[in-house]
């Protein structure tokens, strides 16, 4: 995610606004023009980003099941060229202590991560599994803030996200009773929120 602020930071570096319509102007052009071309040249975001392998626990429910151990493991996140959009008008830009200041929040859509995870435990024969793990950013918001002394470059101020909102889906091979998919599901996106 480092990587991906740092283009973001390039972006914001070419313009400062001076009313709401400036300042929506200006995200969206970084948003749907200058991101777009600097994530595609980076290779180490596009095609994917690569996100670290980590290993969850879901505890038995009954006798009749085992723990369920999962390695998920070759996580790819893709989307990052398209992600971010404009959520609303952007705050009309001020300055303070000489500089432009450009305050938006963004919607954050389209991250699609995939992973190829190995389990076991999801039922009484304690053999491992390889499935797909398939989770997908939806409706999360962030906030944007960047900063220009007028007539030079500009810095990335803040980029903040509260709370990332993420939909889990597993491979059919997978056989768990509704309380364990349910834990399994919740599972799942901690370990995404952590390496994101």
């Amino acid at each position: 995610m480092i990587k991906f602020f740092v283009l973001l930071l390039a972006a914001v570096s070419y313009a400062s606004s001076a009313s709401v319509s400036d300042a929506n102007t200006f995200v969206d052009t970084v948003f749907r023009e200058k991101m777009p071309f600097l994530v595609k040249g980076s290779p180490r975001l596009f095609p994917y980003a690569t996100i670290a392998d980590f290993r969850f626990k879901v505890y038995k429910t009954g006798l009749t099941n085992r723990d369920l151990k999962v390695n998920m493991t070759r996580g790819e996140i893709r989307g990052f060229d398209s992600a971010l959009q404009r959520a609303g008008d952007c705050q009309s830009p001020f300055l303070r202590d000489g500089q432009t200041i450009i305050s938006c929040n963004l919607a954050v859509r389209g991250l699609n991560i995939t992973f190829t995870a190995l389990a076991k435990g999801d039922t009484l024969v304690a053999i491992w599994k390889t499935i797909w793990v398939h989770v997908t950013v939806r409706d999360t918001i962030a906030h944007f803030e960047a900063s220009a002394p007028v007539g030079r470059d500009g810095t990335l101020r803040t980029f903040l996200i509260n709370d990332i909102l993420l939909d889990v889906e597993y491979d059919s091979d997978l056989s768990l009773n509704e309380a364990r998919r349910q834990k399994s599901r919740r599972r799942s996106p901690t370990g995404v929120r952590t390496s994101l």
